[in-house]
């Protein structure tokens, strides 16, 4: 019964001993409509055998014997397993309990059960058949027959069927038949074998503040643990349930408060593999020996390369504050202007995926700048560094003006700020003449970069718009004004529709950030990483070998741009990043997220053998190639694996409506065929498998056409 066995794989529960618990949707706590879909698929089994009554034990067989009933217009009996004070005349068996390991008595009244009745006996579980011999014992003593035995889930591997079978019950129906438990992994009888998808269920988990599952757990933390699965460190993420017992798990679980059904705590950890890159076993050890990801960005020793974008997520000194004792290696504070700055609400819109809420993929902000006074700026900027010495503050600034460009980099340095960045890319601005208007005038960037260097001798960061074809030339302009390092990107100029986001009834272009465009992000990092630094005059001076490292020269980068967890940033690392800004995230799911960030990089710099952050810094820019370079003369085929595909037959809908007809679906084996003679190796099907049934075979020379 299909409903039953998915319901099973999501909410039921393996524990030690072959246990499976349903306690959320058969025994403690009941769903009535499955109940009654049971009802009908037992109807439909024993509805020829001419029964005239329904039995069954307490407590659990109570609920489908009696909806069973309703359903076949028959009476429902049930043995008890205390006798009541009422009962006169009785029958007696003894049956031993499997759950509970003890034996208990059945007892039965003679007035309900007698010569005439013609049996079905109802149950939830069918395990080693104890229960089913005790109420056959009862049927032969009042002389009733037995007809048949339905039972809701069959553990096959324990042999009931075989044990009534023998003892002479002739026909035995169970809606779901598990063959095993081992390893507390469900295997149906002629069913795939399926495990839960932790990283689905990772992102399910609302990542509640003080989390409830954590709360209950006596030992542990499961929170932490799930978030780290969430964030790209499922390897790591035992580390914070190593201790905890299986009722630890089973209490963290029933503590869950998820508005659909829990998270799947214990199975989601019992999937995952132990770690084999070696790790320290307490959080302690492994910070004592942790790779450093100390890294040098524009001369200055940041003692990690995650920084928080300047952006909603660093407006006053509280939120700075905590975000360095998260971890934070340094700050872009929020852009200040010497304009007053009024927002405007909602300021925010998100892209979900169809109804869904919460997890959003793109994000859509109309904020422009810091609205408070420029002082009042300044002095937080002052604080944050007095207090936090070992931290990167850096100041953002935005000028309509040389004079404003000027006054707001003085006061930057004044306030102790490790070095500012000019914010030429905002693309909401009320006021003409700022923002990526600017940014997208090579002139004025070059010339607004120059006023700012000329009067500063902290380092001066030039952020880029991406509301721009190319984004080289006001990176060029920026650099021949002097500019020691580039930042990119700030966000997409965009539009979403939903009437929810309207302001006063109207809506404008703003600014689109998240997870959606970081592929772009990823775009404009490259072009800036691959372009020839031009180079001012004033650092062509020196001899022959400066004046050749100078030409040589890559610009430093800054990478921004829906980076949400460690291995996003270590792609821009890996296209010449030496530091990474990050905004929509922490807007998402918090400054927390650092801390997976700091440990899954860490862990590949031991898994790749790096001692130092910097060898990782553009190691992949050889990779890009131009189009026509590419290999055009090799394919590689998709490999389908049996074992994992489901028959949902995606591929072939795919393959046929929008790629090259190479795949056909057989409906009686539910599995698709390759036609090679046609497949191109696009790997369309690979993409859109549900799944993950489909790989890579290896590469191949093409097949010359005839």
């Amino acid at each position: 019964m299909k409903s039953l066995i998915d319901r099973i794989f999501r909410d039921g529960r393996c524990l030690d001993g072959g246990i499976l618990k349903v306690d959320r949707f058969i025994n403690e706590q009941m769903d009535p409509d499955l109940m009654k879909q049971m009802a009908v698929e037992f109807f439909s089994r024993f509805a020829r055998l001419g029964i005239n009554k329904i039995m069954t034990v307490e407590a659990s067989g109570i609920a489908p014997a009696v909806m069973l009933g309703y359903v076949m217009e028959l009476p429902v009996v049930f043995a008890k397993k205390l006798k009541p004070s009422t009962m006169g005349s009785n029958l007696t068996t003894v049956v031993h309990s499997f759950t509970k390991d003890k034996d208990f008595t059945l007892y039965i009244s003679r007035e309900h059960l007698t010569p005439e009745d013609r049996v079905l006996f109802i149950d939830d579980f069918l395990a080693f058949g104890n229960t089913g011999l005790g109420v056959l014992d009862l049927c032969n003593q009042a002389g009733a027959t037995l007809l048949g035995m339905g039972f809701i889930i069959e553990k096959e591997f324990q042999k009931g069927r075989e044990v009534l079978n023998d003892a002479g019950v002739k026909k035995i129906e169970s809606l779901a038949i598990i063959e095993s438990l081992e390893n507390n992994r469900i295997k149906f009888k002629n069913q795939r074998v399926k495990t839960v998808n932790i990283f689905e269920e990772a992102c399910r988990c609302l990542l509640c503040e003080d989390a409830p599952c954590t709360k209950a757990s006596k030992r542990g933390d499961p929170a932490r643990a799930i978030r780290a699965v969430r964030f790209d460190n499922h390897k790591l993420a035992m580390r914070w349930v190593r201790d905890c017992t299986d009722d630890d798990l089973e209490r963290a679980e029933q503590a869950c408060i998820h508005y659909n059904w829990p998270i799947r705590i214990h199975e989601m950890l019992n999937v995952i593999s132990k770690d084999q890159v070696a790790m320290s076993e307490t959080e302690d050890d492994w910070a004592a020996n942790a790779p450093s990801l100390s890294i040098d960005f524009c001369g200055i020793r940041c003692e990690n390369p995650f920084f928080l974008a300047s952006s909603a997520v660093c407006t006053n000194y509280e939120m700075v504050a905590r975000a360095f004792d998260a971890g934070w290696g340094g700050v872009f504070y929020k852009t200040i202007c010497m304009q007053e700055i009024r927002e405007v609400s909602p300021r925010f819109d998100a892209m979900h995926n169809n109804a869904t809420h919460g997890d959003f993929y793109g994000f859509r902000n109309m904020e422009q700048l810091s609205e408070l006074p420029v002082d009042e700026d300044f002095e937080i900027l002052h604080r944050l560094k007095q207090n936090y010495p070992t931290k990167i503050v850096v100041a953002s600034i935005m000028g309509q003006t040389d004079e404003e460009w000027m006054e707001l980099a003085k006061k930057s340095e004044a306030a102790g700020c490790d070095a500012v960045e000019l914010n030429f890319s905002c693309p909401q601005m009320k006021y003409k003449g700022m923002g990526s208007d600017v940014g997208q005038d090579p002139e004025l960037v070059q010339h607004y970069t120059a006023c700012v260097k000329s009067c500063v001798s902290i380092p001066v960061i030039a952020k880029m718009t991406p509301n721009i074809t190319h984004i080289t030339e006001p990176a060029a302009a920026s650099l021949l004004g002097g500019a020691d390092a580039l930042s990119a990107i700030n966000t997409i100029k965009s539009v979403t529709m939903d009437p929810d986001a309207e302001v006063s009834g109207h809506l404008t272009i703003s600014g689109y950030s998240g997870r959606a465009v970081r592929p772009i992000a990823m775009r404009f990092v490259l072009e800036l990483a691959q372009m020839t630094v031009p180079v001012p005059a004033a650092k062509l001076q020196g001899t022959q070998q400066s004046k050749e490292a100078a030409l040589n020269a890559r610009p430093e980068l800054s990478g921004i741009g829906g980076i949400e967890t460690w291995r996003d940033a270590l792609e821009f690392i890996q296209l010449g990043c030496s530091n990474v800004q990050v905004c929509t995230a922490v807007m998402q799911y918090g400054y927390r997220i650092v801390e997976d960030m700091i440990l899954g990089l860490q862990r590949y710099m031991v898994k790749r053998g790096v001692s130092s952050l910097q060898e990782l810094v553009g190691e992949r820019l050889s990779k890009f190639k131009q189009p026509e370079t590419l290999d055009r003369d090799t394919v590689i085929y998709p490999k389908f694996n049996k074992e994992l595909c489901v028959g949902c037959g995606r591929c072939a809908v795919s393959c046929n409506d929008g790629g090259h007809q190479a795949l056909e679906f057989d409906a009686v084996s539910r599995y698709p065929r390759l036609i090679g003679s046609k497949c191109v190796g696009c790997h369309l099907c690979r993409l859109v498998c549900p799944a993950g049934a489909i790989g890579l075979s290896k590469r191949v020379p093409k097949k010359e056409k005839m």
